[in-house]
């Protein structure tokens, strides 16, 4: 899975639920970390959502970074930013992102790089007093989600078609996944995971760039993209990185 869970030992765990600690959960020595936002969550390529379930399966709290996608998800179009201010003039754009990972029922922290006082301030208007995502900004999310993946590079639906013959067994959908994700995220961010998360999919799988243009994964593809092409795009994109 994409978001590579890291067990830890916690210190001392201020829980955003009093339900944390009802339940015996400061008890604990154990926690997921995970990369885990709205946009994330049904990626194919960080897979934020299994991740998530594979933690809850097992009983472990999670703890969860990139909330924000390193502010890609305080910069959203301006139409996804139109929807999120009609429901709520008074909060912030990030707000959204931080309370949607704050509302699995699972998660026991989040963590928030903040760089400035009024980011402090921000976060702990809406956090001090923690309410979840109910179903209607539940389904506006899912509506910014549609909005922001409308525009991505690579329209893959992730249908598996064009793996099945592959001779190199290149990861086609996880790929074009992890590029689209990366080619979200904003241009000042210093450190991007994906492409830790490709490098990690390579010692499983073919890499884009083994590609022998055979053609059998176009010819499979419902969508006829120009699928050795993009790999071309995502060899050039991941691996010349340093």
């Amino acid at each position: 899975m994409g978001s590579s869970p890291i067990s830890g030992i916690k210190g001392e765990i201020y829980s955003k639920k009093s339900a944390f600690w009802k339940e015996g959960f400061f008890c604990f020595k154990e926690f997921v970390q995970l990369q885990l936002n709205y946009l994330d969550w049904d990626s194919e390529g960080v897979q934020s959502r299994k991740c998530y379930e594979t933690a809850v399966k097992h009983g472990k709290p999670v703890i969860v970074m990139e909330p924000v996608k390193g502010g890609t998800l305080a910069r959203v179009p301006e139409s996804v930013e139109k929807i999120f201010r009609e429901c709520h003039p008074e909060m912030s754009i990030p707000s959204w992102a931080i309370r949607f990972a704050a509302s699995q029922d699972y998660v026991m922290m989040v963590l928030s790089g903040m760089s400035n006082m009024e980011q402090l301030t921000d976060n702990m208007s809406y956090m001090s007093d923690f309410q979840p995502l109910n179903e209607k900004e539940q389904a506006l999310v899912k509506k910014a989600v549609d909005i922001i993946n409308s525009n991505i590079a690579v329209p893959c639906t992730g249908c598996s078609y064009c793996t099945e013959g592959c001779p190199q067994h290149i990861a086609i959908p996880k790929y074009f996944s992890l590029y689209n994700a990366d080619m979200q995220e904003i241009k000042e961010k210093a450190w991007r995971p994906q492409g830790e998360y490709y490098d990690r999919l390579t010692l499983t799988f073919g890499k884009a760039s083994d590609c022998l243009e055979c053609g059998q994964c176009e010819q499979a593809c419902p969508q006829h993209l120009p699928i050795i092409q993009y790999l071309k795009d995502v060899a050039a994109r991941f691996e010349t990185q340093s």
